[in-house]
């Protein structure tokens, strides 16, 4: 599609280099940092010093598959509760913590919050069955602590080897759990933060205070990873600091993307938040907006044609969703629904439930 095409080559959190086609009537593609994640998994572990009866590569490869199945796990939670609530789902774009929700896909959503919390909800299940059955069944200790290094539940006091069945199960565990886990931080491009998002643009938002409830608590989510991070990086020496240093700079880099969206005005008449950001945030304040420099700077020249690029982007894109819709509107009139096909069923749903949930103006 056009669309995905000059997406993908403008904004570099949309870079999805693999089509996995359609799952469910969803288009499911491959993001670019699960593809760079399992390079670099399969790498370090080929690097690294084997101990005795071991194959850190071979064991790298099975449980990377395992998080293949979990983040099935994960979106099929979404997926099916989407169908049962009769909702259109957007494109997923897999990565490894689930699917990488920018925010203008966050603010176009028209997800009902129980099908975000399904997502979360599915892993859970998965864990507490896993966790359960190892200790009952298989008499296992199952791996809370997410920093642990290892999925591989404590057999005694070893943890299960490759070969024994046990190890997948609580690896399997382990990695629903990590899931979960992540999509419990309040920011994006996780669930918990497509929650606040959903809040703040289709409640009632009625002062700048809460407008910016999206933003401040993403900072806020940031800085405390990038703090724990740090601590773990200097007092445990442990690889998983860096891990939760790059989660708090995507987790900026999003919330910069989330700006530059509320400078744009959003995708709604009235901005993202249920104000007029076409002028900046000077609308916000009392006092009249400043004057630009008349000498711009080279920077800010580019980030201003880049903002009137995605405007029009923006505005081609809602000319074609309406010219489009006015031809089925039009064949629904004459032919009937039965003549409708898949495609502009899906499409009339899907556009039908943003203009419902679009937010009104008074």
């Amino acid at each position: 599609m056009p669309r995905s095409r000059v997406t993908v080559m403008t904004d570099p959190l949309t870079w999805s280099p693999i089509n996995l086609g359609r799952w469910f009537g969803t288009q499911v593609r491959v993001h670019i940092f699960l593809v760079v994640f399992v390079a670099l998994q399969l790498l370090s572990s080929a690097l690294a010093k084997a101990e005795p009866g071991t194959s850190p590569l071979t064991e790298s490869a099975c449980w990377m598959l395992l998080l293949f199945v979990a983040l099935a796990v994960h979106e099929f939670g979404h997926a099916a509760a989407a169908s049962w609530l009769g909702y259109e789902r957007d494109e997923v774009r897999l990565w490894p913590l689930g699917n990488l929700v920018t925010p203008s896909v966050a603010v176009r959503s028209t997800d009902n919050p129980l099908v975000i919390l399904a997502g979360p909800g599915a892993n859970l299940v998965v864990v507490l069955v896993t966790a359960l059955g190892l200790s009952v069944l298989g008499h296992a200790q199952f791996v809370w602590s997410p920093f642990h290094g290892s999925g591989a539940p404590w057999v005694g006091k070893d943890p299960a080897k490759l070969a024994d069945v046990r190890w997948w199960f609580g690896w399997f565990g382990h990695l629903n759990w990590i899931l979960f886990l992540a999509n419990l931080i309040p920011a994006l491009p996780f669930d918990a933060g497509r929650l606040v998002r959903g809040y703040v643009a289709n409640a009632a938002v009625t002062s700048t205070k809460d407008s910016m409830i999206g933003p401040w608590t993403a900072h806020t989510s940031a800085a405390l990873l990038a703090l724990v991070g740090l601590v773990r990086l200097l007092v445990s020496h442990n690889g998983d600091g860096l891990t939760l240093i790059g989660l708090a700079l995507l987790i900026e880099l999003m919330v910069r993307a989330e700006m530059r969206l509320m400078e744009d005005g959003g995708f709604y008449d009235d901005g993202v938040f249920g104000y007029d950001f076409s002028e900046g945030y000077t609308s916000l304040e009392g006092k009249p907006a400043k004057v630009r420099p008349y000498r711009e700077s080279a920077l800010k020249r580019w980030r201003r044609r880049r903002s009137e690029l995605r405007r029009q982007r923006r505005l081609a894109r809602e000319a074609a969703e309406e010219a489009r819709m006015d031809e089925i509107l039009d064949k629904l009139h004459r032919e009937g629904r039965s003549a409708l096909t898949d495609d502009e069923t899906r499409f009339l749903v899907r556009v039908s439930a943003k203009y419902r949930n679009k937010p009104k103006t008074s």
